[in-house]
């Protein structure tokens, strides 16, 4: 009886097991489509924000600050958006984050209608829309782990990696087309995108998104008190991985010479007299090429294993950038472009893939929202310094400049892959030996 008792609790769990995937996958499903549309809507609006700017203002500093303030938010937001998403419910935090980026879709419909306050009305929306994303991506990447098995983790990172190249590469044209048929149109398509999110996050079966308190012992930050109100475990976590370490160094650094690469595309695209549609088409290559490097990033990075993705990706990002250094021809250098989105898009995979599985659920926000500062600072740094070398040396120069810069980087990756040093012990001295002898003085014999 006992064992037929076993046999039915097992099937019975089995069953139930069995009808929780489908929730969860539909879950998942909503989840993945909810921040889709956000995407979505969030680069037809950075597609059309400079263009409305230069548009209403006839200002090209304005368009300037309103991309600037666009920017601003992923150097500002993203560690305090990890430290949200390590305390609260996620779930909650991406309806507020779409909750406030549809309310901050009022902003751009003053900036039309008052125009004497377009510049302003404009360069706020910018920000505003672009701290509720930041909130918004922090707690839907972590969130994942809610509504995706452990064995489909892997599957679930790539989908969501190939949805962000997806996002860019029908946003970025449908945000211009959409600006041309009416001013109006790409921030409407932006606020019905919110009202989708919002939607789908509600139909949601699994509604506790807290994080659990699993803790690594290997990885586990030792004092958790001074953790909340400190980024010094997560650093410590960070800058104790070899492959994390390696990871956001690259990338920052090749973040920041990348911008120079891209500006000198442009700038090669324009003294060839290529118009605006060549041009905008030659950059979808890095959202078509980013998309195919996050499909097949899986069995690549599986196959590879994380030292060797990092080794092949920056050893093709050298040769990429020494292509667009020796041609100087703008047709080649952004075909070559999007061969870096490619592998940007397996390495990207590779990071996520790293913390979603190897970090601390409870750690997991702010250890992202370190990453994401250090990577997604380097982008506007590296665009303010990459005018500045255009201007001075010029484009052909500042390619060979940048190419450079890779090389050296490549260079040191073994280097940063190494475990750090740790001091050895010092060796323990040996006990001495006492020995206890008798001595008889001579001719002395020994009584019987």
């Amino acid at each position: 009886m006992r064992a037929t008792r076993q046999v039915a609790r097992i099937r019975g769990g089995r069953r139930s097991s069995e009808a929780r995937q489908p929730m969860r996958g539909r879950d998942f499903t909503l989840l993945w489509s909810a921040s889709a549309a956000s995407q979505l809507g969030h680069m037809c609006a950075l597609t059309a924000n400079p263009l409305l700017a230069l548009l209403l203002t006839g200002s090209p500093v304005v368009a300037g600050w309103v991309s600037a303030a666009s920017t601003l938010p992923a150097l500002l937001m993203h560690l305090s958006a990890g430290w949200l998403v390590d305390r609260f419910d996620r779930r909650k935090l991406m309806l507020a984050g779409q909750a406030g980026r549809l309310a901050a879709g009022v902003l751009p419909v003053g900036a039309i209608t008052f125009q004497e306050w377009a510049a302003s009305l404009l360069i706020l929306f910018a920000f505003f829309e672009g701290v509720f994303l930041v909130l918004y991506h922090a707690a839907e990447v972590t969130a994942v782990r809610h509504v995706v098995s452990s064995a489909k983790l892997r599957t679930a990172l790539a989908t969501n990696e190939a949805r962000g190249h997806l996002a860019q590469l029908l946003g970025r044209p449908l945000g211009g087309f959409l600006l041309g048929c009416g001013k109006y149109l790409p921030h409407l398509v932006g606020v019905l995108a919110s009202v989708w999110a919002i939607f789908a996050l509600s139909l949601m079966r699994t509604k506790n998104f807290r994080p659990r308190d699993v803790r690594d012992p290997a990885m586990a930050e030792p004092d958790d008190a001074a953790a909340s109100v400190s980024f010094q475990a997560a650093l410590r976590i960070v800058l104790g991985s070899p492959f994390l370490r390696t990871v956001l160094t690259v990338a920052a650094a090749c973040n920041f010479l990348f911008q120079a690469v891209v500006l000198s595309l442009l700038v090669l695209a324009r003294e060839h007299a290529m118009s605006g549609g060549q041009i905008g088409l030659l950059l979808a290559t890095s959202g078509i090429c980013g998309l195919a490097g996050s499909i097949a990033a899986p069995k690549i990075e599986e196959r590879l294993g994380d030292g060797r993705t990092i080794g092949v990706c920056m050893v093709t990002w050298t040769g990429l950038t020494l292509v667009v250094a020796v041609f100087a021809d703008p047709v080649i250098g952004l075909v070559a472009w999007g061969g870096l989105s490619l592998t940007g898009g397996l390495l990207n995979f590779a990071l996520i893939n790293h913390q979603t599985g190897r970090v601390p659920e409870h750690m997991l926000g702010r250890v992202m929202g370190v990453g994401r500062f250090v990577t997604g600072g380097a982008l506007p740094l590296g665009a303010l310094t990459a005018g500045y070398l255009v201007a001075t040396l010029g484009p052909r120069h500042t390619t060979w400049l940048a190419c450079a810069g890779v090389f050296l980087v490549t260079c040191a990756t073994p280097f940063l892959m190494r475990p750090p040093m740790r001091p050895r012990p010092r060796p323990r001295p040996r006990p001495r030996l006492r020995l206890c002898m008798r001595v008889r003085p001579c001719g002395v014999r020994r009584s019987t």
